[in-house]
């Protein structure tokens, strides 16, 4: 894709029981720090990674 926004996935392997987020946290000096990532709540407060959020359920429709 042009400009340099490829969509990448990455696969990262242990053997064992251990939680992507941890994987994250484990390897992320080897990741590119100009690179931005989309995850899950589990995600949130880490500064390279965009989470999703829920609207509250009061709350008027959404503009587009």
């Amino acid at each position: 894709m042009p400009g340099g926004e490829d969509i990448v996935d990455i696969s990262i392997g242990q053997l064992g029981k251990i939680t992507d987020i941890t994987l994250f946290i484990n390897n992320r000096q080897n990741l590119d720090t100009k690179e931005r990532f989309l995850g899950e709540k589990a995600y949130i407060g880490e500064e390279f990674v965009t989470t999703h959020y829920k609207k509250p359920k009061k709350a008027g429709p959404s503009e587009i």
